[in-house]
């Protein structure tokens, strides 16, 4: 038997049973888990492609190249170190790059200097 229409009356006057029984009760538990699930999934994958980049920009000296970046994937450049990303999503992360590119940065303004030394001895100055 199925149950009469709605029709004609008002909201106020339906009567809705709240029967509480297994599925009423875990549907909401199971969509919150899977929301904080999938939060938790989006976050943790959007900090490992961001140190994963980061780890790359450091191997090519503060800007990533895309021709570098070739190479190490044909295995002809070898690959930046790899790092524990799920140690690193609990405890933190002290990654090597800041000290990379720190490194680089200094690397490349003691270049500079030389280049011009050795620009201004050539050219008489």
């Amino acid at each position: 038997m199925s149950p009469k229409p709605l029709k004609g009356k008002r909201l106020s006057e339906i009567k809705l049973s709240r029967s509480f029984n297994g599925r009423t009760l875990l549907a909401p538990i199971v969509a919150f888990t899977m929301a904080g699930l999938l939060f938790v999934y989006t976050r943790s994958s959007i900090y490992a492609a961001k140190r994963n980049a980061q780890r790359h920009r450091a191997a090519d000296g503060g800007q990533i190249s895309w021709y570098n970046e070739s190479q190490r994937r044909h295995g002809a450049l070898e690959q930046p170190e790899e790092q524990e990303s799920i140690k690193q999503l609990i405890v933190g992360t002290q990654d090597k790059t800041a000290k990379l590119l720190e490194k680089r940065s200094r690397q490349s303004a003691e270049e500079e200097v030389l280049k011009a030394r050795i620009h201004k001895r050539d050219n008489g100055g």
